[in-house]
C-alpha cells in the first residue's frame, strides 16, 4: 500500500552506478558497528560494565568531559561570536587554528600539549612555580587535553549559526538601549540556542571519547587520567569480551547524542512552524485620536544633524515633526537612518537631540528607536516582553516595565495579545507591537523603515491610522522611509526627497505634490516627468524631443516637465486645434486604476508617457496593446519646475 503524499515521478530511478558504491560504502561503515553488537556477549554485559575500574573510569570520563564542555562554552563561545560578527587581520589563520585540532592525529596533539604546558614546557614550569600546578599525569590535564580537541566543534558550530543569524535583531535591540553585553546575552544567545545545543552536544562527546591526546599528556593513570577510552585500551590486552562490551557503552552514548542532533551538524537555527493568528479582527480596535495626550515640555525634542559619507545632508526639525524620507532604490534612505543610529560606516552623522549632542555616544545610548521593515520582533519573547525590553535594558525594574509596556500596547489595541510570541501574531498586529516597543524605550529621535510595506490594503489603512495619532503625541521627530504616496502625504509634514544621497527637496506634501522636484516622486505620485533643459518655447527633453510650455523659465535652466496623466489626450488620428504637443506613438500597456483606465504609450518622438481615460473613451477609440494613436498634450497643462 503507498503511503498517502508520497509520489514517484516517473524516470526518477536513481543510476546502478551511483546506488552500489553508495550502499557499499554504508556497508563499509556500518560493518564494524555490527561487529561490535555480534561480538558483544550480553550474558556478561551488566558484570562488565558494573566491574570497580569501569565505574571508575565512567565516572572520571563525565567529570573530565563536562569539565571541557564548560571551559569550551566559557571560551569558544566569545570566540564564535568574534569570528562571525567582527572583521579583522589574520581572521583566516584563527579561523584555521581553531580547526587544526580537528585535523590533527591525537598524537600529535598530546605532543604539543606536552610542549607547552608540561615540566619542561612554555608554560609548564611557570605554572608549577606560581600556582603550583602541575598538569600531566593529573585529572586537570585530561580535561585540558578533552578542551584542547573538542573546543572547535562548538566553535563552528555556534560561528555558523551565528552567520545565519541577522544583525537586525541586535541592531533593533541595541536602538533600545541595550548594551553588546546585554544584547548578546537576552537576544543573541537565545535566538542561536539550537546551534548552541548542537555545538555544545558535538563537544561533550568529543570530550568523552577523546584518547589520543589525553594518553599522551596525561597519560593512563587508574582513578586519576584512566578515562573510558584509555579503559578499553587497556582491557584489549587483558580481557578482550570486557573491551567489547564498554566499547558497545560509548557507542550508544555517541548514537544517542547524533540521534538527538538529528542532523543539525551546522548549529543553524531552527524555524519553528509559525501558528496562525486566531480568526476575527486581525488588529483589534484602534485607539481614537486624542488618546496620548499632551506631551510634557521636558520629553520634547528638536533634531539637528549633519550627515556626511554615501548621503550627505543638514537636517532640523522642531519637536513633534514627522518627516517622510522618499526616493528611488539606492538613494541612501536606509543609509541615512543607519547613520543616525551609528550603525553603519557609509555615512556619519553629527547628530543633536534636544540640548544633548550624540554624536560620540554609541547606538545603545543615542535615545534612537528603530522600527525596520519587518518588524524584528524577538522571536523568543512574547509581546509584552518584545515591549518592555527597552525599558529593562535602561534599568527600569521589571514591574514598572512591564506595567508601562501593557499601557503601550493597550494604546495600538493590541492589549489582549500581550502573552503571544510574534509567531501568533498577523502582520498588522506585529507592526503595531514593534511601533509600541520603540515608543515605549521613550525614544527621542523614532526612525521607522517602511513600517506598513508588508501589510495588505486593509490592515495598512488601520495600521496607519493608529500611526498618525500617536505621531500627533510623541515628543521627538520620527522619520518615515516609504514608498507610499499616501503615507507620505497623511503622516509627515514634511518630505524629504532623496536621490543619490542628496537631498533634492524638502518641502511640505503639499508642496511636494504640485511641484515634484525629483523624477521619480513625480512618478510615485502618479505624474508623467520629464527632465530637460529650457528653451525660449519650452524644454528640450533629455530623452529626446521637445514640450512646449505656457511659462518655460530662463533657456539653459536644467528643469522638470510635469504632466497630469489626465491632461494628455489620446486620437486614433491627427488632432487639429490648440494642442501644442503632439506626437505620434503605440500602446504598450493598459491597466486599471479605480473608475479609470491608465495607457502607457510609447514613441520614437518623445519619452513614454501615460493617460488617464474612462473605459468609455477606450471602447469609442478601440485601444489595445500594440494599437497606433496620437498624443497631445496642451501647453497650458504642463508644468515646467526648475531644479
Amino acid at each position: 500500500m503507498k503511503r498517502p503524499g508520497v509520489r514517484r515521478t516517473p524516470g526518477a530511478r536513481p543510476p546502478v552506478a551511483l546506488v552500489v558504491p553508495a550502499l557499499l560504502a554504508v556497508a563499509f561503515l556500518a560493518l564494524p558497528l555490527v561487529g561490535v553488537l555480534v561480538r558483544t556477549r550480553w550474558a556478561e554485559l551488566a558484570g562488565h560494565l558494573g566491574s570497580p575500574a569501569t565505574v571508575e573510569a565512567l565516572r572520571l570520563s563525565l567529570l573530565v568531559s563536562f569539565w571541557a564542555l564548560g571551559l569550551s562554552l566559557l571560551l569558544g563561545v566569545p570566540l564564535a561570536w568574534l569570528l562571525a560578527r567582527v572583521s579583522f587581520p589574520g581572521k583566516a589563520l584563527v579561523r584555521s587554528l581553531i580547526l587544526l585540532p580537528m585535523v590533527l592525529p591525537p598524537t600529535v596533539g598530546g605532543v604539543a600539549l606536552l610542549l607547552a604546558f608540561g615540566r619542561r614546557g612554555l608554560l609548564g614550569p611557570w605554572l608549577e612555580r606560581t600556582f603550583g600546578v602541575t598538569l600531566p599525569f593529573h585529572t586537570s590535564g585530561a580535561v585540558v587535553a578533552a578542551t584542547f580537541v573538542a573546543m572547535p566543534f562548538l566553535v563552528i558550530s555556534l560561528e555558523g549559526a551565528l552567520g545565519g543569524l541577522r544583525p537586525r535583531y541586535e541592531e533593533t535591540a541595541a536602538s533600545l538601549g541595550a548594551s553588546p553585553v546585554r544584547v548578546f546575552l537576552t537576544v543573541t544567545l537565545p535566538m542561536v540556542a539550537p546551534g548552541l545545543a548542537a555545538g555544545a552536544a558535538l563537544t561533550w562527546a568529543r570530550a568523552l571519547g577523546e584518547f589520543g591526546a589525553t594518553i599522551t599528556f596525561a597519560g593512563n593513570l587508574p582513578g586519576t587520567t584512566q578515562t573510558l577510552p584509555l579503559r578499553v585500551y587497556l582491557l584489549l590486552q587483558e580481557e578482550p569480551e570486557a573491551a567489547t562490551s564498554v566499547s558497545l557503552l560509548l557507542l550508544a552514548i555517541a548514537m544517542g547524542v547524533l540521534i538527538a542532533l538529528r542532523g543539525r551538524w551546522t548549529g543553524t537555527p531552527v524555524t519553528r512552524r509559525a501558528r496562525p493568528a486566531p480568526e476575527g479582527p486581525p488588529d483589534g480596535p484602534a485607539p481614537e485620536p486624542g488618546s496620548v495626550g499632551a506631551v510634557p515640555e521636558d520629553r520634547r525634542w528638536a533634531l539637528h544633524a549633519e550627515v556626511g559619507g554615501f548621503t550627505r545632508l543638514v537636517l532640523d526639525a522642531e519637536p513633534g515633526t514627522t518627516i517622510a524620507v522618499v526616493g528611488p532604490n539606492g538613494a541612501g534612505k536606509t543609509t541615512l537612518l543607519r547613520a543616525l543610529l551609528g550603525l553603519t560606516p557609509r555615512a556619519h552623522a553629527t547628530l543633536r537631540l534636544g540640548d544633548t549632542d550624540v554624536t560620540a555616544l554609541p547606538p545603545y545610548r543615542r535615545h534612537v528607536a528603530w522600527v525596520p521593515q519587518d518588524g524584528a520582533l524577538f522571536p523568543h519573547l512574547s509581546a509584552l516582553a518584545n515591549t518592555a525590553y527597552g525599558l529593562r535594558a535602561q534599568g527600569v525594574g521589571r514591574a514598572e516595565a512591564r506595567r508601562e509596556a501593557r499601557t503601550w500596547l493597550d494604546r495600538l489595541g493590541v492589549g489582549h495579545l500581550a502573552h503571544r510570541r510574534p509567531s501568533q501574531l498577523s502582520g498588522g498586529q506585529a507592526q503595531r507591537v514593534a511601533l509600541a516597543r520603540a515608543l515605549a524605550a521613550r525614544p527621542r529621535l523614532l526612525l521607522l523603515d517602511e513600517p506598513l510595506a508588508a501589510l495588505d490594503q486593509t490592515t495598512r489603512a488601520r495600521v496607519r491610522h493608529t500611526l498618525r495619532t500617536h505621531l500627533a503625541g510623541f515628543g521627538g521627530v520620527c522619520l518615515i522611509v516609504t514608498h507610499d504616496p499616501v503615507e507620505a502625504v497623511s503622516l509627515a509634514q514634511r518630505v524629504l526627497v532623496l536621490d543619490e544621497g542628496r537631498a533634492v527637496q524638502d518641502d511640505s506634501p503639499a508642496e511636494v505634490t504640485r511641484h515634484p522636484r525629483s523624477p521619480w516622486v513625480a512618478r510615485m505620485l502618479g505624474r508623467n516627468a520629464w527632465p530637460g533643459t529650457a528653451t525660449p518655447e519650452g524644454l528640450a527633453l533629455d530623452g529626446g524631443g521637445t514640450l512646449v510650455a505656457a511659462e518655460p523659465p530662463p533657456a539653459g535652466t536644467p528643469a522638470l516637465a510635469i504632466v497630469a496623466p489626465e491632461a494628455v489626450a489620446l486620437h486614433r488620428e491627427r488632432p487639429g486645434g490648440s494642442p501644442r504637443n503632439v506626437w505620434p506613438g503605440t500602446v504598450r500597456e493598459i491597466t486599471a486604476g479605480g473608475s479609470r483606465l491608465r495607457v502607457l504609450v510609447s514613441s520614437d518622438l518623445a519619452p513614454d508617457l501615460v493617460a488617464e481615460i474612462t473605459p468609455q473613451a477606450a471602447a469609442e477609440l478601440g485601444l489595445a496593446d500594440g494599437v497606433p494613436v496620437w498624443t497631445s498634450v496642451k501647453a497650458t497643462e504642463t508644468t515646467i519646475v526648475p531644479l
